[in-house]
């Protein structure tokens, strides 16, 4: 499933690809659906694509024979990660008609 979210994120952004991850951003995800689902469901059904927005990151794992470990090895470099110190997060459910269902992700840089 994370591989899947991670190919409909990438086909959905690409020519949006930005060069480099922002460093601390605010990211909305409005889940838009004809029904509406519980809370801790919308929260939960984000996890992959949250972690399809993180930047693919290197592991310190030093032992001879295997291989090198990433983490979100599936992200495509939106945001840095997806930790408190990179990034806030607003995910809600919108209620709509059945031929406008969709997923609306907007990511606001926060600058310094």
């Amino acid at each position: 499933m994370r591989q899947k979210m991670a190919r409909a994120v990438a086909a959905a952004t690409s020519g949006l690809r930005i060069p480099e991850p922002f460093q601390k951003a605010h990211v909305t995800i409005e889940r838009h659906s004809c029904g509406t689902p519980d809370h801790d469901g919308v929260q939960g059904g984000a996890k992959f694509l949250i972690d399809a927005l993180t930047t693919p990151k290197l592991l310190n794992v030093r032992k001879l024979g295997t291989r090198q470990r990433v983490r979100n090895k599936r992200g495509l470099g939106f945001i840095v990660d997806d930790g408190p110190d990179y990034a806030t997060f607003d995910i809600r459910a919108v209620k709509s008609r059945m031929c406008a269902q969709k997923t609306v992700v907007t990511i606001t840089e926060i600058l310094p």
